[in-house]
């Protein structure tokens, strides 16, 4: 346990917790980083669209983030905090094997973990040809045959928006039925997504590459890239336990300084809500380190 405080512990080592990590290290505050590892989107090929870098695999754009927060002073250790106590500059953090440390303020950057579907197959392709971003994913696949796992809005409005990169869109309801209204179903048909409804066995692929997806009552449909949106959960419920407000949709709710309901507390990165891009999560851990470094400049130097 450390005998000074912390200016600021940091509760995850993505892009958005290293981004604030680094900034606050600029400033010269002393911060301390936690990373309970696995990150979200460590399946994926790549990061597409982050500013400066060509489509780094998530892995390398962690360690150049990592690097610059080290080089400007940020102490980033592997492990997990799994309780917060106390409020606005007397917060003590725990961690999984019973360490104690103190800080001024808190930053969750925990992030999210998806639900994948339950078929065989998904879990080798997740990342390379099959994903639940179409934001991150989308264009890598434009002008080819996409299908979409999805039977209710959530699922549609998924096939819908993958239609801006592509005319050939398969809905896939894996057995059930489509639970949308006449009219939202006339939207599907009049965009040209077809419809399967038949339960899905197995997806397949060589070398990372979706080949085709097999049902249990037609024959295998060829695709070049599968999507889903199963819906997703926080890694943990430090959140909760600080009893951060939450909106309706169980995301942490945040000001323009990503500062929570509680003082002292903020929230960055994929747990404050859509879009979950690599490049706004590292933008929200910015405005976080500038925000409480500004909140921790002694009061004398401000006109009254």
């Amino acid at each position: 346990m450390t005998t000074e405080p912390w200016d600021t512990i940091v509760v995850g080592g993505g892009p958005a917790g290293l981004s604030a990590a680094l900034w606050l290290g600029r400033y010269q505050r002393r911060v301390l980083l936690f990373d309970a590892g696995e990150p979200r989107n460590e399946p994926a090929w790549a990061v597409h669209g982050y500013p400066g870098i060509v489509d780094p695999s998530p892995l390398e754009l962690r360690r150049r983030l990592q690097q610059q927060a080290l080089g400007e002073g940020a102490e980033l250790r592997a492990g997990e905090i799994v309780r917060i106590e106390g409020g606005k500059d007397a917060f003590t953090a725990h961690t999984h094997d019973g360490e104690r440390h103190d800080a001024r303020r808190i930053i969750l950057a925990y992030g999210l973990r998806d639900y994948l579907p339950d078929i065989d197959g998904i879990e080798e392709l997740y990342g390379t040809s099959v994903f639940h971003c179409p934001d991150c994913d989308g264009p890598s696949f434009a002008n080819t045959h996409i299908g979409v796992i999805g039977w209710e809005r959530h699922g549609v409005r998924l096939a819908l928006y993958l239609r801006h990169w592509t005319s050939q869109i398969t809905l896939l309801t894996h057995g059930r039925d489509l639970e949308i209204d006449e009219a939202d179903s006339q939207v599907v048909l009049g965009n040209g997504i077809h419809v399967v409804t038949g339960s899905i066995t197995r997806v397949t692929g060589h070398g990372g590459n979706l080949t085709q997806v097999e049902f249990d009552d037609r024959e295998p449909l060829r695709i070049d890239a599968l999507f889903f949106h199963l819906g997703s959960e926080p890694r943990c419920e430090l959140a909760e336990q600080l009893q951060c407000e939450l909106d309706e949709e169980g995301y942490v709710v945040v000001d323009r300084g990503q500062e929570t309901s509680v003082p002292g507390v903020h929230a960055i990165g994929d747990i404050t809500g859509h879009p979950h891009l690599a490049s706004i999560a590292a933008a929200e851990g910015v405005r976080a380190a500038l925000g409480i470094h500004r909140s921790l400049l002694p009061p004398e130097r401000e006109l009254g």
